[in-house]
């Protein structure tokens, strides 16, 4: 008798973890699977975004209901004491987020990336004393409705026209599934 209980107990475990596993990887599924459109600026038009899809500086990409624009890009310099390595230049892109869903998004500085044309891909930088706008984008939530603009600080090589400003809005997203071409 003590060994039918053993063996049902051991087959109940084995079903519970397997239950388990397949609700863990399909809500991994779900969360890492989705989509958006990118909208050029000014013309309006939408494409879907589950491939990795290239927009252009003025350019909005939208995730989740959560549109986010690469307003702008500029080279600045360093100021003798944090200076890019050698090769490389200091830009500062300004993005404006705008939350369009039912609830809460949270953003960070740390959700944006450059990718090299070499497909290096790097964070943002401690912004230089040249950098005197003050509106780092830092972190932080919006409401449903809600919106924010900021800059964050990264570095490029000087002559990488490839270069990419990234997107990841989402923890289970591929890093480099929303992107900007920087126009360096």
């Amino acid at each position: 008798m003590l060994e039918m209980l053993r063996a049902s107990s051991a087959k109940t475990r084995i079903a519970l973890t397997l239950v388990f596993v397949v609700l863990a990887a399909a809500v991994i599924l779900a969360c890492g699977s989705a989509t958006g459109t990118t909208t050029t600026g000014g013309s309006g038009t939408s494409a879907p975004t589950a491939t990795v899809s290239v927009a252009k500086v003025g350019s909005t990409i939208t995730q989740d209901n959560v549109a986010c624009t690469l307003v702008s890009v500029q080279k600045i310099s360093g100021d003798g004491v944090i200076n890019p390595k050698p090769g490389n230049t200091f830009i500062v892109v300004h993005v404006k987020i705008v939350n369009h869903s039912s609830s809460n998004f949270d953003y960070n500085e740390a959700d944006f990336n450059v990718e090299s044309g070499s497909g290096n891909v790097t964070g943002s930088e401690i912004p230089p004393s040249t950098y005197t706008a003050n509106n780092e984008l830092n972190s932080g939530t919006l409401t449903p409705g809600g919106s924010v603009e900021g800059d964050i600080v990264f570095q490029v090589g000087i002559s990488d026209h490839k270069a990419r400003l990234t997107w990841q809005p989402n923890v289970f997203g591929d890093v480099t599934q929303n992107a900007w071409l920087l126009g360096i």
